[in-house]
C-alpha cells in the first residue's frame, strides 16, 4: 500500500522528469499503463495519482482512460482468443450469470457494471471475452463506464500536486479530493441481485 508521502515524492521527482521530456515522458506513462491493466496487474490507481500531478488534468485523463480502455480490450481478446477454455473453467458459474444478464441488456449490463464496483476489473474484462460481445461496444461502453472514477483519481493526483507544505493537506480542495477517492467504491451501487450473483 502507497503512503501519501511516497505520492508526493514520485510527484516532485517525476515532474522534473515531464517538464524535461514531455512527449517522451506521455508514452512512457501511457505504455506502463496499458500494459499493467493489460496484465491485470495492480498500480494503476497510483500511476493515475502521480501522473496527474506531473503532466496536469486533462492530458492525465485523456491518457488515463484511453490506456485504461485499450489494456482492458487486449485482456478481453487474449481471453477471447487465448486462453478461453482455462478462463471458461476457472469461471463457469459467473459465466453463466454474465451471459443470462448480457442476453437481454448487453450495454445497460456493460455500462452498469464499469460504473459499479461489484465485479473486479480484471474478472470483468475475462467474462467479456468469453461473451459474444463485439469490440465496438466493449470499447466505448468501457471507456464512458470507467471515465467517471478516472476521473475521480486524476483530480485528486491534480490536488495532491498542488501540496507544498503540510498545511496545504488541510486545504478544502484536497480534502474533498481525498474523500472522494475514499468513497469512490460505494458512489455507484448496482442492484442486490448483481451484487450476490457476480
Amino acid at each position: 500500500m502507497f503512503e501519501l508521502v511516497d505520492l508526493l515524492r514520485w510527484q516532485s521527482e517525476l515532474s522534473h522528469v515531464f517538464n524535461t521530456a514531455p512527449v517522451w515522458s506521455s508514452a512512457v506513462y501511457f505504455t506502463v499503463f496499458v500494459t499493467l491493466t493489460a496484465l491485470c496487474l495492480p498500480g494503476a490507481g497510483a500511476l493515475m495519482l502521480v501522473g496527474a500531478g506531473c503532466m496536469g488534468w486533462g492530458l492525465c485523463l485523456v491518457l488515463s482512460i484511453s490506456a485504461s480502455t485499450l489494456g482492458a480490450w487486449l485482456t478481453m481478446l487474449a481471453a477471447r482468443h487465448l486462453l478461453r477454455e482455462r478462463i471458461k473453467t476457472r469461471f463457469e458459474k459467473q459465466f453463466a450469470q454474465f451471459s443470462a444478464l448480457l442476453q437481454t441488456h448487453e450495454v445497460k449490463t456493460f455500462l452498469s457494471l464499469r460504473l459499479a464496483p461489484v465485479v473486479p476489473f480484471a474478472v470483468f474484462n475475462l467474462l467479456a471475452g468469453l461473451s459474444q460481445v463485439r469490440s465496438s461496444t466493449f470499447l466505448w461502453t468501457s471507456f464512458l463506464g470507467m471515465l467517471p472514477g478516472t476521473w475521480v483519481y486524476v483530480n485528486a493526483g491534480q490536488q495532491l500536486g498542488q501540496i507544498r507544505n503540510l498545511s496545504d493537506v488541510f486545504s478544502l480542495e484536497v480534502l474533498c479530493s481525498l474523500a472522494l477517492l475514499a468513497f469512490l467504491p460505494w458512489l455507484f451501487k448496482l442492484r442486490p441481485f448483481m451484487a450476490t450473483h457476480l
